[in-house]
C-alpha cells in the first residue's frame, strides 16, 4: 500500500514539473496583390497559411531550460496572374519536420523567451495551371530536400496549463520544384501551448 502512494505522489511531482508542453500554431501570409499597367496590364496575387504542431519535452532545468522539440509544419500559398489572354495560378504545399532544440528563459514568472535550432526534412510541392486560349496545361511537382531552421518566440502563461505563443522562424531549404537552388521560409505563427 505504501508503494502504491509513493507512485502517486511521484506521478502527480511528475505532472507538478511540467516538463512537456504541445503548442498549436497558425500564421497568415498576405493576401499581395499587385496591378502592372503597361502595354499589356499584368494582375497578380498571392495569399498563404501555415500551421505548426510542436512538441517538446525538457531535458535541463536550470536558470534556462533546455528542450527537445519536435516541430512539424505545413504551409501553403495560393498565388494568380492575369494576363492578356492568359491566367496562371500556382498552388504549393510544403511540410517541415525539424527535430531539434529549444533554449528557453523566463525572466518573469509569467513570460518566457527562447530560442531554437533544428534540422530534417522538408517535402515542397507545386501545383501550376495556365490557361490560354483552346490550351490548358497542368504541371505538378514535388521534392524532398535537407531542411534546417532557426528562430525564436515568446510565451506567455495564462496558467498553470496553457501560454499563448508567437514563434517566428526561417526555414531553409535546398532546390525547390521550381529549379530554385535554396530558399528561405520566414514565418511568424500564433497559437496556444499546453503544458503538462
Amino acid at each position: 500500500m505504501r508503494l502504491g502512494w509513493l507512485a502517486l505522489l511521484g506521478a502527480a511531482g511528475l505532472l507538478h514539473a511540467q516538463n512537456s508542453d504541445l503548442a498549436l500554431l497558425a500564421g497568415i501570409s498576405g493576401p499581395h496583390g499587385q496591378v502592372v499597367q503597361s502595354l499589356t496590364s499584368v494582375i497578380s496575387g498571392s495569399v498563404g497559411a501555415s500551421g505548426q504542431i510542436n512538441y517538446a519535452w525538457q531535458v535541463v532545468q536550470r536558470a534556462v531550460d533546455l528542450y527537445v522539440e519536435l516541430p512539424l509544419v505545413l504551409t501553403g500559398e495560393n498565388s494568380g496572374v492575369v494576363r492578356p489572354a492568359m491566367v496562371s495560378s500556382t498552388t504549393g504545399l510544403d511540410v517541415f519536420f525539424t527535430p531539434g532544440v529549444r533554449v528557453k528563459f523566463s525572466p518573469q514568472s509569467r513570460v518566457s523567451f527562447y530560442a531554437a535550432v533544428g534540422g530534417g526534412v522538408a517535402s515542397l510541392g507545386s501545383s501550376e495551371s495556365v490557361v490560354e486560349p483552346g490550351l490548358v496545361t497542368e504541371v505538378n511537382k514535388r521534392t524532398t530536400s535537407a531542411a534546417l531552421d532557426f528562430g525564436g518566440g515568446i510565451d506567455f502563461r495564462l496558467t498553470r496549463l496553457l501560454s499563448l505563443r508567437v514563434d517566428g522562424r526561417d526555414f531553409v531549404t535546398g532546390r525547390d520544384p521550381s529549379g530554385a537552388s535554396g530558399r528561405n521560409r520566414w514565418m511568424v505563427l500564433v497559437g496556444v501551448a499546453f503544458h503538462f
